[in-house]
C-alpha cells in the first residue's frame, strides 16, 4: 500500500512524500517524492504518527468499564474517529478486566487495545479543593485479584502514595512488571517522595487532583516534576490544567518525560447539553445527579467540578501547536512516541520504517479525517460519521 501526503510527520521534521506499507501493515519505506500511483492521496492533509491514550475512560456515550464487551468494541471505534491508534482502558472495575484482556488480542475495526490502567481505587482526594476523602483501607490480597484478572493485561496502576498500605502495594505492583503512577493524592513532598522511591514513575493527570505546587512544599506535583524517573501524564485541554501551566511544565519537565492523555469520559466528543448522572454510576452520588456538557467542551458537576475531559488529545496537540507554538513534529513525540518508549510499546509511536503504521490523518483544525491502525483503515470521516451511542443519548441526555 502507498500512502501520499504532502505533510507526513515524521521524527524531528515534516515533508512532503509518501509511505510504502506490507501486507502486514508494517511500514517499509518512506520517501520524498510524489508517486505515480497512490492507494490513498491526501493532499491538503497531515499525516501524524498515531495517538496513543494512556487514560481514557471513555467517549461518544459508550464506557470502557462496561460489561458489556460490545460496548467496548463500539469504544474502540469512536477513538479511532478522534485518531487514536493505541489506548488503555481506564477502569476501577476489575469484573470487566477479563473481556478487556481478550478484546487486546482481537485486530477491531478501531483502537488498538494496548493494555488496562487501572485508576484506583485507593485514592484519598477529590475535586478540584482538593476534598479529603479519607483513608481507604487497601488491600494486598485485592491488589493480587486485580492483578490476576488482568490477565498480564495490566500496565499502569494508579494509588495515592500516603495512604496506610499503599507502599506495600506500590512494591507488589512493581514486582509484577506493572508501572505505578501517583493519582488522587494528599501527599506532601516527603510522601510523595517515598512513594518515588518504592517505584512510582508515572504521574497521574499532572497537577490535577493532587497537592500542587507551593513555596514551603511543592507536592505531588512539585515531585514529579524534580524526579527524573517519573513520567508526566499532561492534560493539554486548557481546562484541566491552563494553559500557562502547561507552558509552566514544559518549561521544567524534560520533554521526553510527558505524555498527554485525555481522560475522556463517555461525555467526550457528544453533543452540548445536560444529561443524566446516572449514565455514569453517579446517580445520587455527590454532586454528579446531572451532568453538563458545555460549548467548550467542559463535562461539569452541579457544582462546576470537571467531570473528565470532553476534548481528545487532538485538541491539546491543537493548544501546543497553535496557542504555545510548539512545532507540530515536537509535539506529537508526547503524544504517540513518549508513551511508547514509556510502555516498551514495540513498532509504535513513529512513522518509520519497521513500525506499524499507526497514524491519523488530520486537517487543519486537528480533526481526524482518517485513522489506520497497523495497516488497516478503521476510520475514514468522508465516509462515515463520529459513531455516537444513539441508544446513550436518547436516555440520558435531558435537555
Amino acid at each position: 500500500m502507498i500512502i501520499y501526503s504532502d505533510r507526513i510527520v515524521l521524527p524531528g521534521k515534516i515533508i512532503s512524500g509518501c509511505i510504502q506499507t506490507d501486507e502486514k501493515g508494517k511500514i517499509t519505506a518512506v520517501r520524498e517524492d510524489r508517486p505515480q500511483y497512490a492507494d490513498f492521496d491526501f493532499t491538503g492533509f497531515t499525516i501524524i504518527p498515531g495517538i496513543i491514550d494512556t487514560h481514557n475512560h471513555g467517549a461518544a456515550g459508550y464506557r470502557f468499564d462496561s460489561s458489556d464487551a460490545d460496548e467496548v468494541r463500539r469504544c474502540l471505534k469512536a477513538q479511532a474517529s478522534f485518531g487514536v491508534t493505541g489506548i488503555f482502558p481506564t477502569t476501577t472495575n476489575y469484573q470487566s478486566y477479563h473481556d478487556l484482556a481478550q478484546i487486546a488480542k482481537e485486530d477491531n475495526d478501531g483502537a488498538r487495545l494496548l493494555g488496562i490502567h487501572s485508576e484506583g481505587p485507593w485514592g484519598s482526594r477529590v475535586g478540584e479543593k482538593g476534598i479529603n476523602t479519607g483513608y481507604p483501607e487497601v488491600s494486598l490480597e485485592e491488589a493480587q485479584e486485580r492483578f490476576d484478572a488482568a490477565e498480564g493485561c495490566l500496565k499502569l496502576f494508579d494509588i495515592a502514595p500516603e495512604v496506610p498500605g499503599a507502599l506495600e502495594v506500590i512494591d507488589f505492583m512493581v514486582s509484577k512488571g506493572v508501572t505505578v503512577g501517583n493519582f488522587h493524592t494528599n501527599a506532601n513532598y516527603e510522601q510523595a517522595n517515598a512513594g518515588i522511591d518504592h517505584g512510582v514513575t508515572v504521574a497521574t493527570h499532572l497537577f490535577n487532583v493532587m497537592t500542587g505546587l507551593h513555596h514551603r512544599d511543592v507536592g505531588t506535583a512539585g515531585a514529579d516534576i524534580l524526579r527524573d524517573e517519573v513520567w508526566c501524564e499532561l492534560i493539554c485541554d486548557g481546562m484541566h490544567v491552563c494553559l500557562p501551566m502547561v507552558q509552566l511544565a514544559l518549561k521544567m519537565k524534560d520533554h521526553s518525560k510527558i505524555m498527554m492523555v485525555s481522560d475522556n469520559g463517555s461525555f467526550a466528543g457528544l453533543p452540548a447539553g445536560v444529561y443524566d448522572g446516572a449514565s455514569m454510576g453517579s446517580a445520587g452520588v455527590s454532586d454528579r445527579k446531572v451532568i453538563t456538557v458545555t460549548e467548550e467542551g467542559y463535562c461539569l458537576s452541579q457544582t462546576g467540578r470537571l467531570t473528565g475531559s470532553g476534548k481528545p488529545v487532538l485538541f491539546g496537540l491543537k493548544n501546543l501547536v497553535e496557542k504555545l507554538h510548539m512545532p507540530l513534529e515536537d509535539a506529537v513525540r508526547l503524544s504517540s512516541y513518549n508513551p511508547a518508549v514509556k510502555y516498551d510499546l514495540k513498532g509504535k509511536g513513529e512513522l518509520v520504517p519497521g513500525n506499524d503504521f499507526d497514524a491519523a490523518v488530520i486537517d487543519t483544525e486537528f480533526n481526524a479525517v482518517c485513522t489506520f491502525v497497523e495497516g488497516r483503515k478503521v476510520f475514514d470521516r468522508r465516509e462515515e460519521e463520529v459513531p455516537y451511542n444513539m441508544e446513550f443519548l436518547e436516555k440520558y441526555r435531558i435537555s
